[in-house]
């Protein structure tokens, strides 16, 4: 196992894969190097970057130390990026996009391409927010051994499935997987904040980060999430949207990794002098989006 060890002792296990500039894939709720869509997105990118996939702390076979803070996740994610050379491009898929975004907003001048994919902000009042003690009963239910209870509490409320298939959910493949983390849901509560409230995105949390960044979702995602893909592109300085066409929040590695290859490849040669079409601020594409041959 390759670990790195963040400033609070925690060990972070890692893999890394191919050779160019950094780029680092961070999972959201549940997810860790072995489990979730980056698992295999970072064959898709070998080519082209340098990819660092880790165990958000916790998870899989990186350790913990408490009391937790989403700032040691964001230690963790720095000494990931002094490993890698001192600056790296991040990707961050659903609430790993949450981190991605605060690891940018606290560590300036590391983070050289930003790229997002369905955070999942609560932004109007298409679907119910979160309860306000959503964080309060992950915590208690956790302590009382209810690791069960615990993460249909969050495929209830948060990813908002019917009661009839939260009930069934037992019985689907990878539950055991699910149980084994659902501790960290507390941390991935955190880490979202207040951002699953049904209010709209505040336009200055985000003001400093001016650095190119993309939002993306999928075209077949719920209306909610691609409202809250395109108001957090309208928040942030550097941002751009983009619509994969067929793509659910679960996304493909073959639909996103050309999409992530263009936008930090073109922009670091827009470093160069060369044109960047993906660093206008506050731009919109919804054309479909070229897939690689299978």
């Amino acid at each position: 196992m390759t670990h790195i060890t963040s400033a609070d002792g925690t060990r972070i296990a890692y893999s890394r894969v191919g050779d160019g500039p950094p780029l680092i894939l961070i999972d959201g709720a549940l997810c860790h190097r072995r489990l979730g869509p980056n698992r295999k997105l970072a064959d898709r990118l070998r080519s082209q970057f340098t990819v660092i996939t880790y165990d958000r702390r916790a998870r899989g076979e990186s350790s913990d130390v408490q009391p937790y803070a989403v700032e040691r996740e964001v230690e963790d994610l720095a000494a990931l990026i002094a490993q890698a050379g001192g600056s790296a491009s991040l990707y961050g898929i659903s609430s790993g996009g949450a981190l991605a975004l605060e690891a940018a907003r606290r560590l300036p001048g590391k983070i050289t391409r930003l790229a997002l994919y369905e955070v999942p902000f609560f932004v109007d009042d298409s679907r119910a927010p979160a309860p306000p003690d959503y964080a309060d009963q992950l915590t208690r239910l956790i302590g009382a051994g209810r690791r069960s209870a615990a993460v249909k509490l969050f495929v209830r409320e948060i990813v908002g499935f019917p009661a009839p298939l939260v009930a069934a959910m037992p019985l689907f493949p990878g539950w055991s997987k699910n149980k084994a983390a659902a501790h960290t849901l507390v941390y991935d509560a955190a880490v979202m904040g207040d951002g699953q409230r049904g209010k709209p995105l505040p336009t200055d949390r985000w003001r400093s980060l001016t650095l190119p960044t993309l939002v993306a979702s999928g075209g077949k995602s719920p209306t909610w999430m691609q409202t809250a893909a395109r108001q957090l592109a309208d928040v942030l300085p550097g941002a751009e949207h983009r619509t994969l066409d067929g793509q659910r929040h679960y996304v493909k590695p073959d639909a996103i990794a050309p999409v992530l290859t263009e936008f930090v490849a073109t922009s670091a040669a827009g470093r160069h002098g060369a044109p960047s079409p993906t660093s206008r601020s506050g731009a919109h594409s919804n054309s479909p989006v070229a897939r690689p041959s299978a």
